[in-house]
């Protein structure tokens, strides 16, 4: 499925068409990044990142904010070697 036309509505919204949504295996309340370049609006599945190296693989959230396992157990070692 290419493209569809949707209208947007009077609070700014768009819906994405369900066959698009169950090909992509997007789900209600899933985040989203929105982004814009030369105009065009860009919509793509958010995937969180890891505050300190920036990588998308293995990253688990912790108070709000995004760290890898690689980081994590960085993190981990430095503590117990100052601790």
């Amino acid at each position: 499925m290419d493209r569809n036309y949707k209208k947007l509505s009077s609070h700014g919204s768009i819906n994405i068409p369900v066959a698009m949504r169950r090909e992509m295996g997007l789900q209600g309340g899933d985040p989203m990044e929105v982004s814009m370049k030369d105009g065009i609006v860009t919509v793509t599945p958010y995937t969180p990142r890891c505050l300190f190296c920036e990588t998308a693989e293995g990253v688990h959230r912790f108070m709000g904010k995004g760290i890898c396992e690689s980081c994590a157990k960085a993190v981990m070692e430095k503590i117990s070697r100052e601790g």
